[in-house]
C-alpha cells in the first residue's frame, strides 16, 4: 500500500516520460512525489525511469524502472520502456473494454431477465414482492431491499414489499416516518434521482425506525412515471461503500421498469374492478327489468280482480248484518268474507311488489321495528327451539319508511330464516343486526340452515319462486320484500355459501335530523254522516249495487250514473231540482267521460272549485292516476275496501267540504 501511494503521487507529478537520478534526491513521505525515489534508492538504486501507460481513454497507470546505474545511462533504456508501456497500454484498454462489455452484456441480461419476469404477472402483490426479489438478486452487493409506495393523498411512504419479510404489507397508514422529502428515499422520490449513501451511520438523512435489521450502506432509486412519482426502490449492504456507479444505473434502470409494470398492474386492477362492477349492475339491471315486466303483468291482473273483490267483500258485510240469518248462512257468509279478504291482501302484496302502491313515510327506529317484529314470532320461533339473537346498533337508527311495511319485510325474512332452520335441524339461531354503513341503515337477518345454492340466488326474488315444498310457499315473499324496499329507493340482496346458512340484508337510506317526523295518529272510531245527497258514479253494476245500499243504510239519500257523461247529466238535474249532490262518489277509469274529465268539467263550472268529490280506484295509482291524484289533491280510496275505510273517507271529505270557504 506504501509503495502503491508513493508511486501514484510520482505519477501525477511527472505525467511524461522521465528519468531521474536518486543521488541527492530528497527524502519524502509515500503520499508526496519524493516518497517513490527514497524507496528506491534504499532498495539500491541509482536513477529512476516512469513511462506513462496510454490508452484511448487517457493514462491508465505507470511503469516504474529502478536502476543501478545512473541517470545518462539509463537514459539510454528510456526508448525501449516507452514501447513496452505503449503495448501495455494497448493491452490494458483491450483489458478494461473487454470488462465493460462483459458488465454491460451482464447487465443487459439481468434487464432482461428483469423486463420479463415483470411481464408474468399483472398480480399487484405478487409483483410488488418480485421487483425486490429481482433487486437483490440483480446487484451482487445487495443484501436485501424495501420498495415503498407513495400514498398521494398524504405524501406517506408506505413500505409493502420487503425481501426479509415474507408477506406483502397491507397499504395502511402510520407504519413509516418517511414521506416525501424526509429521509433517503423521500429525498430521492422527492428530487427524482438515485442516491447512494456509502455509510448511512455519517447520513443525516437516514431515518431508522425501531429495532430494524443492521446495514451500512443503501442505495435508492425513485420510481418514476413520466413525472409521477410511485414510490422508491431501495437495497442495502452490511459492507460500507457496497455500490457504485454501475449499480446506481443498474438499479434506475430496474425502478423504471418496475414503475412502469406496477401501473400496469394498477390498471389492471382497476378494470378487473370495473368489469366485476359492470357485471354486477348489469345482473341487477337484468333483474330489475325482468321484475319490472312480471310486474306491469302482475298490476293489470290485479287491477281487474279489485272490482270483484269489492263486490264480494261488499255483498258478503250487507248479508251479514242481516238479523234474520241462521248461524250456518253466517259461518258461511263470515268464511266467505275472510277469504275475499284474504285475496285482497293477496292483490295488495301484488301490487306492493308492483311498486303501485300508495304508502306512507313517516321517521322511524329500525331498532324498535326490529324488537317489534321479534316479538310477533317469538312463541313460535322458542316452540321450534329457535334463538334469535339481536345486535343492534346503540344508537337510533332513522329511517323514512312505511311501518307496516318494514315490518312486513323484516317478517318475511324472519318467517324465511325460521323455515330454513327447521327443515334442516332441530333448533337453530337466527342474528339479527343493524348498523349504519356508508350513510345507508342496513338489517341483516341471519341463520345458520343449509345455505341457498347457486339457482336458488338467481330466483331469489322472482315472484312464485320458491324453495319449499308443494302448498308451504307462494313464491311471493321475497318479491313483496324487493318491491318494497325498492319503492323506499333501498337495497336488499342475499349472502350465502351453502352448507353454512343464509343472510339477507336490507339497506335503507338513512334519515337526517331534520327529517324526524311525529308518528301518525291513531284511527279515531268511525264517524258516520246521515242525510246527505250522494251522487255515486260507478260504470261497473256488480259495484255500484252494494255501494248503494250501504249508502242508504247509513241514511244517505243515492243517485246513479253508470259513467261520467251521465254524472254531469245527473248534477244538472239536481241543481235544477235545487237539490245539487253534497258528495260525489266516482270511479277513475270510465268509458266515454272518466273521472279526471269529470273533475275538471266540475271544476269549469264550479269557478275552479269541484265541490266535494271523493274518487274510488282499482287502477292502483297506476303513473297516469297517480299524477292526477298528486296534482288535484283530491282525496281517493283504493279497491277493495272495506264498509268502514268507506265511511272513514266519506266522513273526511264532507268535513273538507263543510270547512272550506263558500
Amino acid at each position: 500500500q506504501r509503495v502503491g501511494d508513493a508511486a501514484a503521487a510520482w505519477g501525477a507529478a511527472h505525467p511524461e516520460a522521465t528519468v531521474a537520478s536518486l543521488d541527492g534526491a530528497p527524502s519524502g513521505d509515500a503520499r508526496t512525489a519524493g516518497g517513490l525515489p527514497a524507496i528506491l534508492r534504499a532498495a539500491g538504486c541509482c536513477s529512476l525511469m516512469s513511462v506513462p501507460l496510454a490508452t484511448r481513454d487517457g493514462t491508465a497507470g505507470w511503469a516504474f524502472v529502478g536502476l543501478d546505474t545512473d541517470a545518462v545511462t539509463a537514459a539510454r533504456s528510456l526508448e525501449r520502456l516507452q514501447l513496452i508501456a505503449h503495448i501495455g497500454g494497448l493491452a490494458l484498454g483491450r483489458l478494461r473494454a473487454d470488462e465493460r462489455l462483459h458488465q454491460q452484456r451482464r447487465q443487459s441480461d439481468a434487464l432482461y431477465r428483469v423486463s420479463l419476469a415483470l411481464t408474468v404477472t399483472l398480480d399487484l402483490e405478487h409483483l410488488l414482492s418480485l421487483i425486490v426479489r429481482l433487486a437483490t438478486d440483480t446487484i451482487p452487493t445487495a443484501t436485501n431491499g424495501v420498495l415503498h409506495l407513495l400514498d398521494e393523498e398524504t405524501g406517506e411512504l408506505r413500505p409493502r414489499a420487503l425481501s426479509f419479510v415474507g408477506e406483502v404489507r397491507p397499504d395502511a397508514p402510520g407504519r413509516s416516518q418517511m414521506r416525501q422529502g424526509h429521509g433517503v428515499a423521500g429525498v430521492a422520490l422527492e428530487q427524482g434521482r438515485v442516491i447512494n449513501v456509502p455509510d448511512v451511520a455519517q447520513d443525516p438523512r437516514f431515518l431508522r425506525v425501531g429495532d430494524v435489521r443492521p446495514f451500512a450502506s443503501m442505495l435508492v432509486a425513485p420510481l418514476l412515471l413520466g413525472e409521477r412519482r410511485i414510490g422508491t426502490l431501495s437495497i442495502d449492504s452490511p459492507q460500507v461503500n457496497a455500490f457504485g456507479e454501475a449499480d446506481e444505473h443498474l438499479l434506475l434502470t430496474l425502478a423504471t421498469l418496475a414503475a412502469a409494470a406496477i401501473e400496469n398492474a394498477r390498471l389492471v386492477g382497476d378494470l378487473q374492478q370495473s368489469l366485476a362492477d359492470l357485471k354486477r349492475t348489469q345482473a341487477q339491471l337484468i333483474q330489475s327489468e325482468k321484475l319490472s315486466a312480471i310486474g306491469q303483468l302482475i298490476a293489470g291482473v290485479a287491477h281487474e280482480l279489485n272490482n270483484p273483490l269489492t263486490a264480494i267483500m261488499g255483498y258478503a258485510q250487507l248479508l251479514q248484518t242481516s238479523d234474520e240469518l241462521d248461524e250456518g248462512v253466517a259461518r258461511d257468509l263470515a268464511k266467505i268474507h275472510a277469504q275475499a279478504d284474504r285475496a285482497a291482501r293477496i292483490v295488495q302484496n301484488l301490487l306492493t311488489f308492483a311498486r303501485q302502491q300508495q304508502f306512507r313515510r313517516d321517521y322511524l327506529d329500525m331498532n324498535d321495528i326490529i324488537e317489534r317484529t321479534v316479538e310477533l314470532r317469538a312463541y313460535q320461533l322458542r316452540v321450534s327451539n329457535i334463538e334469535v339473537r339481536q345486535k343492534l346498533a346503540a344508537r337510533p337508527l332513522g329511517v323514512l319508511a312505511d311501518a307496516s311495511q318494514m315490518q312486513q319485510v323484516l317478517l318475511n325474512l324472519i318467517n324465511n330464516a325460521h323455515d330454513a332452520i327447521k327443515d334442516y335441524k332441530a333448533g337453530g339461531t337466527i342474528t339479527i343486526t343493524s348498523r349504519l354503513v356508508d350513510g345507508m341503515v342496513q338489517v341483516e337477518v341471519q341463520d345458520d340452515g343449509p345455505g341457498l345454492g347457486a339457482e336458488a340466488r338467481k330466483h331469489l326474488f322472482e315472484p312464485f319462486f320458491t324453495t319449499k315444498e308443494v302448498g308451504r310457499g307462494t313464491g311471493l315473499g321475497l318479491s313483496i320484500c324487493f318491491g318494497i324496499v325498492s319503492q323506499h329507493e333501498g337495497r336488499i340482496w342475499a349472502e350465502s355459501t351453502p352448507g353454512t346458512g343464509a343472510t339477507f340484508i336490507v339497506a335503507l337510506p338513512a334519515a337526517g335530523a331534520d327529517e324526524r317526523r311525529p308518528s301518525p295518529p291513531r284511527l279515531q272510531p268511525v264517524h258516520r254522516p246521515r242525510g246527505r245527497s250522494v251522487l255515486l258514479v260507478e260504470d261497473d253494476a256488480a259495484v255500484a249495487s252494494p255501494l248503494q245500499r250501504f249508502l242508504v243504510e247509513d241514511g244517505h239519500r243515492v243517485t246513479l250514473a253508470a259513467d261520467g257523461q251521465a254524472a254531469l247529466e245527473r248534477i244538472a238535474e239536481l241543481r235544477r231540482a235545487g237539490t245539487p249532490p253534497d258528495l260525489v262518489i266516482s270511479d277513475i277509469r270510465m268509458p266515454g267521460v272518466d273521472g279526471p274529465a269529470l273533475y275538471e268539467e266540475l271544476c269549469r263550472q264550479g269557478g275552479g272549485q269541484p265541490g266535494c268529490i271523493l274518487f274510488i280506484t282499482g287502477d292502483t295509482l297506476s303513473p297516469e292516476t297517480a299524477a292526477f291524484l298528486d296534482r288535484s289533491g283530491v282525496p281517493h280510496l283504493a279497491k277493495p275496501f272495506t264498509a268502514d275505510a268507506l265511511r272513514r273517507a266519506i266522513a273526511d271529505a264532507l268535513e273538507a267540504s263543510d270547512e272550506a270557504p263558500k
